[in-house]
């Protein structure tokens, strides 16, 4: 049996240096450089906000489209909520050209400080052309075939850039009635203009909310008439991690990463 894991591990990492990085692969690699750079400070473990993903040519050119960049995004907040920790400033994560060695993956974190805090956006005309030969008439010869950006950009239906909704985690009551947290302010109660709407008369009209912070999701009571508790302790502030069960009048709400 040890045999047989020896030659399938030689024969996947043969496979992987000709350029077959599988997505799944990549992922595990990003979730351990989390863990392995985290550092204590003051009793909180903090990890890098800057993750530069080296690949070959053409795993770089296979894995590079927009949705999987936000993937990897998500993948890196979802660990920092599961692990328990902390990162200041913004979070960047790229893949970028590997032409230092024959490694499959190489990944280097670093901690950037007043990193600017841009918003981020996808543009699906960009996406969908990333992976086209784009080309102007000049420099051709030949029978080469060529995609003209001008004209493909004109026949698409295209859409502005828009900003991006990160998915991290999930808040649900027992009816299965959920919202799914990302990085805006969420807000809870009775008030039909709250993100999570509860019809519970032991709710306040705006009862609690949700801020993220240090890319962390952080409940805090809004001066409720009642109280907001958190695995039956009464809170004013909170840092939610995975599974806590939160409880607003009579409704429980569960805190699930996703």
């Amino acid at each position: 049996m040890k045999i047989k894991s020896v030659i399938s591990s030689q024969i996947s990492n043969l496979f992987q240096k000709r350029g077959e990085v599988e997505p799944a692969v990549l992922i595990k690699n990003l979730e351990r450089e989390v863990v392995k750079q985290k550092n204590s400070v003051d009793g909180l473990n903090f990890v890098p906000n800057d993750y530069a993903i080296f690949l070959s040519e053409e795993d770089c050119h296979r894995l590079s489209a927009a949705r999987f960049i936000k993937e990897l995004y998500e993948v890196v907040e979802k660990k920092v909520i599961r692990e328990n920790f902390f990162m200041d400033g913004q979070l960047s994560v790229r893949i970028e050209k590997n032409s230092e060695n024959d490694d499959p993956i190489i990944i280097k974190s670093k901690n950037i400080e007043n990193q600017k805090s841009e918003e981020d956006t996808i543009n699906l005309e960009n996406d969908v052309l990333s992976n086209t030969l784009i080309e102007t008439s000049e420099n051709i010869s030949g029978d080469t075939i060529v995609a003209d950006k001008e004209k493909i950009s004109s026949t698409m239906r295209t859409a502005k850039a828009r900003t991006i909704e990160y998915e991290l985690a999930v808040l649900s009551d027992m009816s299965d009635e959920k919202i799914i947290l990302g990085e805006r302010q969420t807000y809870i109660g009775r008030k039909a203009t709250n993100d999570f709407v509860l019809a519970d008369e032991g709710a306040s009209r705006v009862h609690a909310y949700i801020s993220y912070e240090r890319h962390r999701h952080v409940l805090r009571d809004a001066g409720s008439l009642n109280g907001t508790f958190v695995n039956k302790k009464q809170i004013d502030r909170y840092v939610l991690n995975d599974g806590d069960k939160i409880l607003i009048g009579s409704t429980t709400l569960i805190y699930k990463v996703l």
